[in-house]
């Protein structure tokens, strides 16, 4: 019992002394993203339709190790066609992914360019939509992500990430097939920048 105290309190330690010795900073991020539904019934379809998302990264590098956290507040536009409606329903989010983040060490080239992996999820909240009787956007949705990308030149970030929804993004209800509800989960490519100051 004893031991795990002193394993709680070094651990809570190491969290509390953290920003102290790590590399904090914070930019602006924008992207392009495409997005397309994946639906539990094949009888409607969805296909892929382009968006964009913009907003603020924060940035936690821990030197040496080569581990770091990168969080982020993104409003993000989505489109979803379907087969079974004639419009594209708009959705408007505001997404705030948090990745873990290991960037490979390349000594020679580290200040010019600087690759790494990330994953992590990304927690999606509604604030606008098309209005439809036939879909039901859920008012929060998470996905988890995976991503690469590099820094050039100290400054500034590009990365491409592929993001696969955990939960319901939204539910139709197909009148067609009497009123069978058909849920559908997100699945999006998003290409970023970013600048780090």
């Amino acid at each position: 019992m004893r031991i795990s105290k002193k394993i709680l309190i070094a651990f809570t330690l190491a969290l509390l002394a953290l920003p102290a010795w790590s590399q904090v900073r914070v930019g602006l991020r924008a992207g392009l993203t495409v997005n397309r539904l994946s639906l539990d019934r094949d009888f409607i379809d969805s296909g892929n339709r382009a968006g964009y998302t913009g907003g603020l990264v924060l940035d936690l590098n821990i030197p040496v190790v080569g581990l770091g956290i990168e969080a982020s507040a993104m409003y993000t536009f989505r489109k979803t066609p379907l087969t079974s409606e004639v419009r594209t329903y708009k959705r408007h989010y505001i997404d705030i992914p948090v990745y873990a983040r290991y960037r490979l060490s390349l000594p020679a080239v580290q200040r010019y360019f600087a690759p790494y992996v990330f994953t992590g999820p990304n927690f999606s909240i509604l604030f606008d939509e098309d209005a439809s009787p036939s879909i039901n956007n859920s008012k929060t949705f998470t996905s988890w992500d995976l991503g690469f990308g590099a820094d050039l030149f100290t400054h500034l970030r590009l990365s491409a990430t592929y993001g696969m929804g955990l939960s319901r993004a939204l539910e139709i209800i197909d009148r067609e097939y009497s009123g069978t509800k058909v849920e559908g989960k997100d699945r999006h490519w998003t290409i970023n920048v970013a600048w780090l100051f």
